[in-house]
């Protein structure tokens, strides 16, 4: 990895890359492994990027894949797959912490439903990853990969900076507000935000969960979305939800024919360099043939715009309102388990009413009612993934203002890692409708096949 991030030409570890290895005998799970682990020997002391990595575990699960591929019966498409799980999910065996002195170090008793099932397909579960405190608060001792003095993001902090550091191929997330698209923005990796509830997330510490969704982050759009596949056919999508349907390999590119302008409550904070930055990347589209629509293009565009970047307004009630319980039986527990952030979120949650829930819930609703009708006018949105590239100095995990929307939506998203900016990465917001992810990783395919040097591997 070059000292200087360069979207072009940038190669991460790719799974679908070392899959086709293994098959032809050219490598095999254990080796693949050890090639993480040096590298998280070499640089894990600087990124800090996880809580905790079973090294044994690891190999005991890697020879016994590799055996498997020897034999020529692999379980699944994510045999042998080296993966870093989020500490807000349960790991059979080990203490799910959240990043909070709440939680001791009592071990999961059983998987979470995606750890589960990519346990059961023969991936070798490497470790858990940095989140902030209870993903919603003070960040951890993560590290951006691409310059150890900014901040990976968050919360998600530790998953997006073991890809980008190439410790490992794929690690899961989650998402409230940004904490998927933020840092996979800010460290320069894929990250998918499935539709909410397509992909089950049930399995460990979730304060928030019908806003809550499974992240994904992967160095390729290609393993991201395959494994996203295999977990969405085991794990199966969330109580009552649908499944992320569509084809178990990657969908081929498809150029989009108009993109909707977004703005958001993100755009008046975000610094002259990455404004320009992505101005010229909108120019290069329309010079491919891609329309981009402004949201003055007509009232439905200018009233959605409009709601987008007031999204917050009420995305904060429901935050709040949701977490009441469990944050604030846990913190009767243990009262001086939580910073004054946490406290003052619960104290905001309790002082509200059912008419303020009510209210946001409705504003919700219209809000998801003007993205679904806009769906026969545009193949999707566009905007920016964070207002620049990461802060530096710590802490900071980031802003959430130009991921709210597609979080409130439930809508899938993606962050295209397309731009760099200073020497570091910015990445590239695309948000689809709700169901239709399939039809985004082909757009998100187009994107990167134009962008991506062809010498680079898989996308």
């Amino acid at each position: 990895m070059s000292s200087e991030y360069d979207p072009r030409s940038v190669r991460y570890l790719c799974f679908a890359d070392a899959r086709r290895a293994f098959r032809n005998g050219s490598n095999t799970p254990r080796a693949f492994l050890e090639g993480c682990l040096s590298q998280i020997a070499e640089r894990e002391p600087d990124v800090k990027a996880f809580v905790m990595v079973d090294t044994e575990g690891a190999r005991r699960a890697a020879d016994a894949s590799t055996e498997r591929w020897v034999r020529g019966t692999p379980i699944s498409d994510v045999d042998g797959l080296p993966v870093a799980v989020k500490d807000c999910y349960d790991v059979r065996g080990w203490p799910t912490k959240v990043n909070s002195g709440l939680f001791d170090d009592r071990p999961a008793y059983v998987d979470a439903a995606h750890v589960d099932a990519l346990r059961r397909g023969g991936a070798v579960i490497v470790g858990k990853t940095v989140t902030t405190e209870l993903t919603m608060a003070a960040p951890g001792p993560t590290w951006n990969p691409w310059d150890l003095a900014r901040t990976p993001g968050g919360s998600s902090s530790g998953s997006a900076a073991a890809v980008a550091a190439g410790m490992v191929p794929f690690a899961t997330g989650s998402q409230v507000r940004g904490s998927t698209i933020r840092p996979s923005s800010i460290c320069g990796v894929i990250g998918m935000k499935p539709t909410h509830g397509a992909i089950n997330r049930n399995g460990g510490f979730d304060p928030q969960p019908s806003l809550n969704h499974i992240g994904l982050l992967g160095g390729t759009l290609t393993d991201v979305w395959e494994i996203g596949r295999y977990l969405a056919r085991v794990a199966g999508p969330d109580p009552g939800c649908l499944p992320l349907t569509g084809s178990n390999l990657l969908p081929e590119p498809r150029k989009p024919c108009r993109f909707a302008r977004q703005y958001t409550a993100g755009w008046p904070l975000t610094d002259d360099v990455s404004k320009a930055t992505f101005e010229a990347y909108l120019e290069t589209l329309s010079e491919a043939g891609v329309e981009i629509i402004q949201p003055g293009a007509s009232e439905e565009l200018s009233a959605y715009e409009a709601a987008t970047a007031a999204v917050f307004e009420h995305h904060s009630v429901l935050m709040f309102w949701e977490a009441r319980w469990p944050l604030r039986a846990l913190l009767d527990a243990r009262p001086d388990g939580v910073s004054d952030t946490v406290r003052d979120y619960i104290a905001r949650g309790e002082a509200l009413t059912e008419a303020e829930y009510r209210c946001a819930y409705a504003r919700r609703e219209e809000l998801r009612a003007r993205h679904r009708d806009l769906n026969a006018r545009v193949d999707g949105f566009i905007t920016l993934a964070h207002i620049g590239p990461g802060q530096i100095g710590q802490p900071k995990v980031g802003t959430p203002w130009y991921c709210d929307a597609s979080s409130s939506i439930g809508a899938p998203s993606f962050n295209v890692p397309l731009l760099s900016v200073d020497g570091v990465p910015l990445g590239v917001q695309i948000m689809g409708f709700e169901g239709a992810d399939a039809d985004l990783a082909a757009i998100a395919h187009w994107m990167l096949s134009v962008q991506r040097a062809p010498d680079t591997g898989s996308v």
